[in-house]
């Protein structure tokens, strides 16, 4: 009976053996991977979890990359970003030092977690969701800004929160380096920045041009200072 079947006996038994190990993969690649992220942290005992988020980024470190003042900065975006370079594996040198030079430019040294555009220009946008007369709630957010309602819905399934989609305020208050992580992942950016790219090559992907370019590398300078 079905019923018999749990996945415990199988933990129980597991011996490393070829077939075993075939299974597990095959287990694995056939389920969801959000039930993957929730079965792990429950999973995980406190220390471990504890451990998972470690400070790889300090207040002072990310103060001195966005060239302000650490009062200027809350310990829950501390605790956000080290959670965010844990979860998308961002915790190399060259993964860290273009991801946080990139988000200090596209948000101004942590200025804005928030498009400044009323987002009125995203009525109609068929491609992102919208109808004629929605679009504006779903503008940028977070620190490489996750726009439009398509994204917003990825986004809340992929991480589990259905508030995502009341809009553009709740992910820049919740999850501005979390969505910012999210696109980094998917667009293969760890994979680009493992072959040691200069900040040109990396800008093109994010931004699509060259817009910002020095900025981007006075961010990225700084970050070469405080990440070893």
């Amino acid at each position: 009976m079905t019923s018999d079947l749990k996945f415990v006996n199988a933990a129980l038994y597991y011996k490393e053996l070829e077939h075993q190990k075939k299974a597990w993969d095959y287990l694995q690649s056939n389920v969801d991977i959000k039930v993957l992220r929730e079965f792990t942290d429950l999973y995980r005992s406190e220390t471990e979890t504890l451990q998972n988020t470690s400070e790889l980024i300090s207040k002072s470190d990310l103060a001195y990359i966005w060239d302000c003042s650490e009062s200027l900065i809350d310990d829950f975006e501390i605790q956000e970003m080290n959670q965010c370079l844990h979860r998308f594996e961002i915790n190399t040198k060259s993964r860290m030092t273009h991801f946080l030079s990139q988000t200090a430019h596209e948000s101004g040294g942590g200025k804005w977690k928030e498009e400044l555009s009323d987002g009125m220009y995203l009525r109609g946008r068929a491609d992102l969701g919208h109808g004629m007369h929605e679009g504006e709630v779903w503008k940028g957010a977070g620190y490489i800004q996750l726009t439009g309602k398509y994204n917003y819905q990825r986004f809340a399934d992929w991480i589990g929160d259905p508030d995502v989609m009341k809009g553009s305020s709740y992910v820049a208050a919740n999850y501005p380096f979390t969505s910012a992580g999210f696109w980094w992942m998917d667009n293969n950016m760890n994979e680009l920045c493992d072959t040691n790219p200069s900040v040109y090559a990396v800008t093109l992907r994010v931004n699509g041009g060259t817009n910002g370019l020095r900025d981007r590398e006075y961010y990225f300078a700084r970050c070469l200072k405080v990440i070893q």
